[in-house]
């Protein structure tokens, strides 16, 4: 009799355990399934995808990839009026709404990309109190009428990556904050990590729900010798991503809110010679996309070379005479970046932009 009801609390024991491994998402009944793989993932390193404007209804559907989709965006005039043109005035377009509708049936946050990239008209806006309660009153009837989840703030200054730590800046932040209008975002450059002071770095961060390091565009336009568009490493005396990474530990930013946004695109230049880093010939170049540079490879059967250093895939080919080469990303150096962020402890990752990879899920 002893033995039977032993045997009847054991097997209670076993159910409950049964029991409970199958509602926990336990993988010895219930296996974890592909979407809750990826929701518990977005919640460990958050996913940012910047998707442009001109972009709307040329990507595929994103979804459980996407921790957040930014939609970017929508340009800030000096008086704080959103510029409703052509480009903003897709937040209605129904390819859009589907896929913001995506994101949220997928637990993912939809946010407002607002941008300001002229010197001038930063310093006038920024220094002024009523053009900044102009702006946050526009966007925080945009974010409540469109069901957006928060703000991101794409402000560039092209002269001085650090002015953006201005005092004027951080009280546009406060104000932001007091509106409740959900998450705050804001973009910066790696330079400014790398250059800005750690006080002033830590104010802006503290400001924020997410600072997101624009880790790209090391090598762009108007630059003499072709190079890494985003190197995780480069040879002394040139900015390289790892470098920020190593400011932020340095200075005891938390590393919760920085998001490393990466390239799915590079460039190609026309050069004097095949070597890496070569010479470029001036007044010619162009982006070339994940998807692009994949199909030349195929096309014309390239090799792809890669450099250590950067960590970084690169072509070099001939064509009309002139010698081409193409610096850009691929699985593998993906792959680099994104370990990276996870060996650092930072709060995520990103991509710009959306749609430049084609059909093929990259992240």
């Amino acid at each position: 009799m002893k033995k039977f009801v032993w045997l009847l609390v054991g097997l209670s024991i076993l159910g409950g355990i049964i029991f409970w491994i199958d509602k926990s998402g336990g993988n010895i009944l219930n296996p974890l399934s592909e979407k809750k793989q990826k929701q518990d993932l977005k919640k460990s390193n958050k996913v940012f995808g910047f998707l442009p404007t001109w972009m709307v209804g040329k990507t595929r559907l994103y979804g459980d990839e996407l921790s957040h989709l930014i939609f970017l965006g929508i340009e800030v005039e000096s008086t704080g009026d959103l510029v409703w043109d052509v480009q903003s005035k897709k937040i209605n377009n129904d390819d859009f709404l589907k896929q913001k509708r995506n994101i949220s049936k997928t637990e993912g946050k939809n946010i407002l990309g607002i941008k300001l990239f002229e010197d001038e008209k930063l310093d006038k806006f920024l220094s002024n109190k009523t053009a900044r309660g102009n702006l946050i009153k526009q966007v925080t009837e945009v974010v409540k009428q469109n069901n957006f989840d928060g703000v991101n703030i794409d402000f560039e200054y092209q002269g001085n990556p650090v002015a953006i730590l201005n005092q004027n800046f951080g009280d546009f932040l406060d104000e932001l904050r007091s509106a409740k209008i959900g998450e705050i975002s804001v973009d910066v450059f790696v330079n400014t990590i790398v250059k800005g002071d750690s006080e002033s770095l830590k104010n802006l961060v503290n400001k924020t729900d997410y600072l997101i390091l624009m880790a790209y565009d090391f090598h762009r336009p108007g630059v003499d010798f072709a190079g890494a568009v985003a190197p995780i490493r480069s040879k002394t005396g040139e900015r390289n991503i790892t470098e920020g990474v190593e400011k932020i530990i340095e200075i005891g930013l938390d590393k919760n809110k920085i998001i490393m946004a990466y390239p799915l695109y590079g460039y190609e230049w026309k050069t004097y010679t095949q070597d890496f880093g070569a010479a470029i010939k001036r007044g010619w170049y162009q982006m070339s996309s994940w998807k692009r540079t994949k199909d030349l490879i195929k096309e014309k059967n390239l090799e792809v070379k890669w450099d250590e250093l950067s960590m970084t895939p690169w072509l070099v080919f001939e064509e009309g005479g002139q010698i081409h080469q193409i610096y850009f990303e691929n699985k593998e150096s993906m792959a680099r970046k994104i370990e990276l962020v996870k060996n650092n402890q930072l709060g995520g990752y990103g991509f710009w932009a959306l749609g430049y990879e084609g059909e093929e899920n990259v992240f």
